[in-house]
């Protein structure tokens, strides 16, 4: 799980940012270069595109602070996302997934906290790379606004979380020395709506993108196994590939009150 991040302990992850920035930005850029996924345009689709090749779950689970996970069993690894946060933690935790399921050389292999944890740091800042390029000179060209109405913006226009999205905007403030923008963004960061929905309304932005979307999917994973069993029938790890989607399945379905659109 990755750390939580407030207005207090800002300036130590811009400073982990900053030491992993060269290895991050280049994974992040091949990835982008990939001529597979150059016909995709919106990066959420492009990340769900990608977790489906290595078949994605989607499942709601009632818990704010779990947003997605690998599952692994057996050397297999199967990415789950929680449908029950709002469809811009989903995508940015899409991403987040995506790194460690291409890039991460560690998590998978043995445990030690300190590796753990900085691999969690390099996940959350390659989902930064892929989904807000650019987010610095958008907010720089937005008409003058309240400050918070001009997050909104960047969030609808990255389909990105509010903190991610103010992340990036400080990380490029100590950059440039921008200290009126850093003062702004540690004022609000620890801000929380009482009504997101209705604020992203008002300004004219679709508010989907910070409401859940209760999606149960795992059709993807499903279609896979039933042809691999049609075309290799007398092979039986296909049939103990379905029972272990089975039951990830139903202990999510167990763990949570699901709710459905």
């Amino acid at each position: 799980m990755s750390e939580i991040i407030t207005a207090s302990n800002l300036d130590l992850v811009i400073f982990r940012n900053k030491e992993i920035r060269d290895e991050i930005s280049t994974q992040a850029l091949k990835l982008q270069m990939n001529p597979t996924y150059a016909r995709v345009s919106s990066m959420p689709q492009l990340a769900l595109l990608i977790l489906k090749e290595f078949g994605l779950i989607q499942v709601p689970i009632e818990d704010k602070y779990w947003s997605g996970a690998i599952f692994v069993k057996d050397g297999k690894q199967i990415p789950v996302i929680n449908t029950a946060l709002p469809r811009a933690n989903q995508y940015y935790t899409a991403w987040h997934e995506i790194y460690h399921l291409i890039f991460d050389e560690v998590s998978f292999d043995h445990y030690i906290e300190n590796e753990y944890m900085i691999e969690e740091r390099k996940a959350e800042y390659f989902a930064s790379c892929m989904a807000l390029t650019g987010v610095e000179k958008y907010y720089s060209e937005l008409p003058e606004m309240e400050f918070v109405s001009k997050v909104y913006c960047c969030m609808s226009a990255f389909q990105s979380p509010y903190k991610a999205v103010l992340i990036s905007l400080y990380e490029e403030a100590v950059k440039t020395d921008n200290e009126k923008l850093q003062t702004q963004i540690k004022t609000v960061f620890d801000y929380k709506s009482d009504n997101l929905s209705g604020d992203f309304s008002n300004l004219g932005l679709d508010n989907s993108l910070v409401l859940p979307s209760y999606v149960i999917n795992a059709s993807f994973l499903q279609n896979k196994i039933k042809t691999e069993e049609e075309n290799n029938p007398e092979l039986t790890y296909h049939f103990e590939n379905e029972n272990f989607l089975k039951n990830i399945i139903g202990e999510l379905r167990l763990s949570s009150d699901l709710k459905t659109c």
